[in-house]
């Protein structure tokens, strides 16, 4: 049996593992997983932070469970360190560790990198500062757990001054 690794559990890792089932139904992709929000909807995240979709979870593709009963073998909270083609290897870390994992196919899916506009001082300021950068769900409770919830926002937006009107 052909050993698949996939780097990445967004849209474009999960695809890949999926279709590979597809068209192996003996495969057992194993997805390497930087966080423990597997094929969750990115895009999603400005409805959930507004309040339109409430419960997080909603901006779930699939489970979890949905995915593994699919076939897929997940490494969740595991960051993919380098890859040895030479030697068909990937190292990652997760909570244990550094491992390496070996393969005979490998599917980089690792999805987009976040764009910070070019504004001077930006790279300096963090949440501390009230800065947020939304392109995880962990970014996502960074903000609405520790920084809006305890602020208690009465409405998602409000102008500061009349000049917007």
């Amino acid at each position: 049996m052909t050993r698949l690794v996939v780097i990445g559990g967004s849209d474009a890792g999960i695809s890949a593992g999926l279709r590979a089932r597809e068209l192996d139904p003996t495969a057992r992709p194993l997805l390497v997983v930087a966080d423990a929000y597997p094929n969750f909807s990115i895009c999603g995240i400005p409805y959930h932070v507004s309040g339109d979709v409430p419960d997080w979870r909603s901006l779930a593709h699939r489970t979890r469970t949905d995915l593994e009963d699919a076939g897929l073998e997940l490494r969740l909270n595991t960051r993919a360190l380098s890859i040895d083609p030479r030697r068909q290897v990937v190292t990652v870390r997760d909570a244990t560790g550094t491992h390496e994992l070996d393969y005979d196919k490998l599917i980089v899916g690792t999805g987009a990198v976040p764009a910070r506009p070019p504004i001077t001082g930006l790279d300096d300021l963090g949440p501390a500062d009230g800065v947020h950068l939304l392109h995880t769900m962990d970014d996502t409770f960074d903000l609405t757990v520790a920084w809006v919830g305890p602020r208690s926002p009465r409405s998602s937006w409000a102008p500061a001054t009349s000049a917007w009107r």
